[in-house]
């Protein structure tokens, strides 16, 4: 089964069923955050999805990479190059180069937009269902960022 055919199965299951991502996850065995990724996939563009139907050389995180563009013209854009590199592995035998991702957080705009995306996203964090250990881990990550951040914040001073 593709990665398409994954996700449109999932959809099919919770659409007939009135299942929770939580629900199927339970059900075939995935976390519900693997089920959630998996889902991203029916966003894409139907003429990709079409495409990708019968395709296995396109992995799951790369649909769900692609998928996870805000609009229809991004993701046409991130398949056809995609694409591109694809063919071109094939007609060199290279990998091509990766790309850098995301931005240069040097830059104090982008800095300040990758900030704020992560405050956003832990604000959403619902920890209710957390065991204790889950919760502990993810507090010692929280506290070494917040050291991390006391640190820029308030740098040593630079001596004259």
């Amino acid at each position: 089964m593709t990665s398409v055919e994954e996700a449109e199965a999932l959809q099919r299951l919770m659409d007939e069923q009135n299942f929770t991502q939580e629900q199927l996850g339970g059900i075939v065995g995935k976390a519900r955050t693997t089920v959630r990724d998996i889902l991203t996939i029916n966003r894409l563009p139907q003429t990709i999805r079409d495409e990708c139907r019968g395709d296995r050389t396109i992995t799951r995180q790369t649909l769900i990479e692609i998928a996870r563009k805000k609009q229809e013209r991004s993701m046409i854009t991130a398949y056809k190059a995609f694409r591109l590199k694809q063919q071109k592995t094939l007609e060199t035998g290279e990998k091509a180069p990766d790309k850098p991702k995301g931005k240069d957080l040097n830059d104090p705009a982008a800095a300040l937009e990758f900030v704020q995306k992560i405050d956003a996203k832990i604000a959403n964090i619902d920890a209710t269902s957390w065991t204790s250990e889950d919760r502990e881990k993810v507090c010692s990550a929280l506290i070494a960022v917040k050291d991390k951040i006391n640190i820029f914040i308030n740098p040593d001073p630079v001596p004259e």
